[in-house]
């Protein structure tokens, strides 16, 4: 995200934009719950749909003004996720897409909502609720936004018209871990994101942590 698009969204937190106060869950009214889960996926899909399909038009500040529709809209799903997980837990028999829908949510907030229900998100995949490949995600994710080695390969940087795969830790046993986590093989994954990128993924084993984080210091000057 540029600067200018955290400029923005700094403001509309300081003018109200994303006021919310906390509201009551009831915990017992699965169906409420359900169909709010329903609406927040959509809004979570339709807003990404509609940045992905402008991108190629170059018109930055439409595309400016989606990102920051969605910053509004991640902002107001984190807040209802977080009362429903901190009053009720996890809720009893959610679908597949319902508990997908919750990852996602967390998947697309900042570094402190993840930390605080990676510990969840850990419990409902062992449960069965969460994908293990969601779960490996979320902890890649974290392990890079705080400067460490990611675990299971799922976390690349963009810079320009390169990318990189962030550093890996262990990569002896890379494959293995990612089989566990219902994973492709590494060679496999590069494959598919060099489709979706259309672009060469770069997986220098020789980039330190120190010098990845450096790159990702210029993307988003």
């Amino acid at each position: 995200m540029t600067k200018i698009i955290q400029s923005a969204v700094a403001l509309l937190i300081m003018t109200g934009a994303f006021s919310a106060s906390a509201q009551e869950i009831n915990c017992k009214d699965n169906a409420s719950v359900k169909e709010k889960l329903k609406g927040i996926h959509e809004a979570d899909q339709q807003i990404r749909a509609k940045i992905k399909k402008e991108m190629p038009s170059g018109d930055a500040s439409k595309i400016k003004q989606m990102a920051l529709e969605m910053k509004a809209s991640d902002k107001k799903n984190q807040l209802y996720i977080s009362q429903l997980l901190d009053q009720c837990g996890w809720p009893e028999g959610l679908t597949a897409e319902e508990s997908s829908t919750v990852f996602l949510v967390i998947d697309h907030a900042d570094l402190t909502f993840m930390q605080k229900y990676l510990p969840v998100l850990e419990k409902q995949a062992q449960a069965g609720n969460v994908s293990k490949s969601d779960l490996a995600t979320i902890r890649d994710r974290v392990q890079m936004l705080t400067g460490k080695k990611q675990v299971y390969g799922t976390q690349t940087l963009k810079t320009g018209k390169e990318v990189y795969v962030w550093p890996v830790d262990n990569e002896a046993g890379l494959d293995a871990r990612r089989k566990e986590m219902g994973l492709p093989s590494m060679e496999e994954y590069i494959g598919m994101l060099n489709k979706a990128y259309q672009s060469e993924v770069i997986w220098d084993r020789q980039m330190t942590v120190e010098e990845a984080a450096s790159k990702m210091v210029k993307k988003n000057k």
